[in-house]
């Protein structure tokens, strides 16, 4: 596919990420190329990366203390193609994705966050005259302040901008979330969550809610197609522990793609990093265990709260 180019950005701690997302995207989808923005690789690491022949790395300048789930803009203005695909660099592609790249609307895709998920997300935001499941009252005033474009909010729900597809037509959207994350978002690194300010405290990603709610630059939305189908989707490693560290419990479907991939990659002469125990078929067992004492541990402690609660 010449039309649409996958871009995503890490710095080294992401080495592993960044590893699984160029392996898979060669594996299943290699006429898609993959732009990587990085900060921090060693020449050793550039070489196993840029080994696929589809994926390329540029450099992430040094000019923004923020962090880089707050810079994913720069990586996304830095494609050429008709269509851009933002991939975060903790995202795995399982299976022939090519069907479900371009958005059905042509001209946006991404994940709007349903009521129940939405009202779990803003749960300590909201007051009494809210409603669960919207946006809280606050910080729709705050973005509509902030934003200074509409005044009644396109949408009531927060975005998940982990993946996401955008034609170039609509561009301007992601200039002004560079704008305006340079606007809000302090010029430190605070890593993708920051709750000091209750607006903003998921970063890139209030931002970019805050901008499909109230600018005018925002394209149609069409529904994110690119989790529908279990044989062909991006899967998204989200909360830490990352698979190269640990498994979690709503990851562990991965397991048995991420292990084949590993085994494609050397099975076809290309190189890998270290690998960790965690990504090792050997470890499986032990994977498993540690996830089921950990959820056991955490039913716990939920039970013991509410008794306690109760008492």
């Amino acid at each position: 596919m010449d039309n649409i180019t996958i871009v995503s950005a890490c710095d080294r701690n992401f080495l592993w990420g960044a590893y699984l997302l160029a392996s898979s995207a060669a594996r299943y989808i290699p006429e898609v190329p993959v732009q990587i923005l990085e900060t921090g690789f060693t020449d050793e690491d550039r070489k196993l990366i840029e080994q696929f022949p589809n994926v390329r790395l540029k450099l992430l300048e040094d000019n923004d203390p923020r962090s880089v789930a707050n810079r994913k803009s720069e990586a996304l203005l830095s494609a050429e193609t008709e269509y851009i695909a933002w991939l975060d660099a903790d995202c795995f592609v399982i299976g022939d994705i090519r069907k479900h790249l371009i958005p059905t609307n042509g001209k946006f895709q991404i994940r709007i966050r349903g009521e129940a998920e939405n009202a779990q997300v803003w749960r300590h935001h909201y007051t009494a005259e809210d409603k669960r499941g919207e946006l809280p009252k606050a910080v729709a005033d705050q973005w509509r302040k902030d934003v200074g474009q509409l005044e009644e909010p396109r949408i009531q729900s927060a975005c998940v901008t982990n993946c996401f597809v955008i034609h170039r037509d609509h561009l301007d959207l992601i200039r002004e979330w560079k704008a305006q994350i340079a606007k809000v978002i302090p010029a430190r690194d605070a890593g993708p969550v920051d709750k000091s300010d209750p607006a903003y405290f998921m970063t890139d990603e209030s931002v970019f809610t805050s901008l499909l709610a109230f600018s005018r630059a925002t394209p149609e939305i069409c529904d994110l197609q690119l989790n529908k189908e279990r044989n062909a989707h991006v899967a998204h490693f989200g909360a830490n522990p990352k698979p190269w560290k640990r498994w979690r419990k709503q990851t562990w479907y991965t397991r048995p793609y991420v292990l084949d991939t590993i085994d494609w990659a050397r099975k076809s002469g290309y190189a890998t990093p270290p690998i960790p125990p965690s990504l090792r078929r050997s470890s499986g067992l032990s994977s498993y265990l540690t996830i089921w004492a950990l959820e056991t541990k955490a039913a716990a402690k939920t039970i013991a709260g509410k008794l306690i609660r109760r008492i």
